[in-house]
């Protein structure tokens, strides 16, 4: 029998994003606050800040969050691999969806901070290789590598 869901939905919700199945298939509780703020980072075109993230949650229901719980979600969503966490040369946390990159390796704007995926190369695995080589031969061993090229994007250069 189902039950009736005492938070409904922001209106930010699309047809083709369900943050409810989104969540619990990443194993989180699935709570008005995560769902939100899960569909404010899908909706955004660059990373945002704990505060704009409060804003923008303020802005989508109307009722300004509590501040600990949006921490939280979003430490949770980084934790799930939902959302990428960048610290950007302000050393100010950023957040945004996670960019899936069929290379794994992404572009950041130092300005605006929008990430976008690189297109893949096939010589760059070939490279990333080396470099794990020449890293375990001085006793590092890498678990993952990716490429973050940082930079100026074009909305930005104009």
């Amino acid at each position: 029998m189902k039950t009736s869901n005492p938070h409904p939905k922001p209106p930010l919700a699309a047809a083709a994003f369900d943050s409810e199945t989104l969540l619990r298939e990443s194993g989180l509780r699935v709570t008005r606050a995560a769902q939100t703020v899960l569909e404010l980072l899908r909706h955004t075109s660059q990373p945002l800040t704990h505060e704009e993230v409060a804003a923008a949650y303020t802005t989508a229901t109307g009722e300004a969050p509590d501040r600990v719980t949006i921490y939280r979600v979003l430490d949770r969503l980084v934790e799930a691999g939902l959302c990428d966490r960048r610290v950007g040369a302000d050393r100010v946390n950023r957040f945004a969806r996670h960019v899936e990159a069929a290379s794994g390796n992404t572009f950041e704007c130092d300005q605006c901070h929008k990430v976008l995926a690189l297109p893949s190369d096939p010589e760059l695995p070939k490279v990333m290789g080396r470099l794990g080589k020449a890293l375990r031969k001085q006793g590092i061993d890498t678990r993952h590598t990716a490429l973050t090229l940082h930079g100026t994007c074009g909305d930005c250069a104009r």
